[in-house]
């Protein structure tokens, strides 16, 4: 490899350990919305929703507040969830991804604070937000096997 290569590589690397140090030192309000952005393609910036495809994110504080209701949302991000859904009267046949994969414990936990303290129309209060090791836990018991399904969790509760 010539010395511009090496150079080349050690700044890449460099940048790449720079920015992941950034995103970890951001605080969680910006990196729920910052988070957000890839959320807001379906659901929109606003958290308003699509009729018919993608429900309103604005009322979800209703499902958070019951039992099991963090748990559930936490694995929709997670697992996502797919066919026909009812939400605040009105059918959706979307499908939402699972972000298991692509979003950390920290970003799972700081995007469902930012849609249920700063999109929700009533807004959650900041001692009862879902914690990075909260995600963790759900995100073990998928990765176990010991861990319904999102559609199952959802006839548990419920819904707006």
């Amino acid at each position: 490899m010539n010395k511009f290569c090496k150079a080349l590589s050690v700044v890449l690397v460099n940048a790449l350990v720079c920015a992941s140090f950034q995103l970890a030192a951001q605080p969680t309000s910006e990196l729920g919305k910052q988070t957000f952005n890839t959320c807001s393609v379906c659901h929109l910036p606003t958290g308003e929703g699509v009729p018919g495809s993608f429900p309103t994110l604005r009322k979800v504080t209703l499902v958070a507040e019951q039992e099991g209701g963090k748990e559930y949302l936490m694995s929709v991000v997670l697992q996502g969830l797919s066919g026909q859904i009812k939400s605040n009267g009105a059918t959706y046949f979307g499908y939402m991804q699972g972000f298991a994969a692509s979003f950390t414990d920290k970003q799972v936990a700081a995007v469902l604070n930012y849609v249920l303290t700063d999109l929700a129309e009533e807004k959650l209060q900041k001692e009862d937000v879902i914690s990075e090791s909260d995600v963790a836990i759900v995100r073990n018991k998928i990765k176990e096997g010991h861990w319904p399904k999102s559609s199952v969790l959802r006839k548990n509760l419920a819904m707006p």
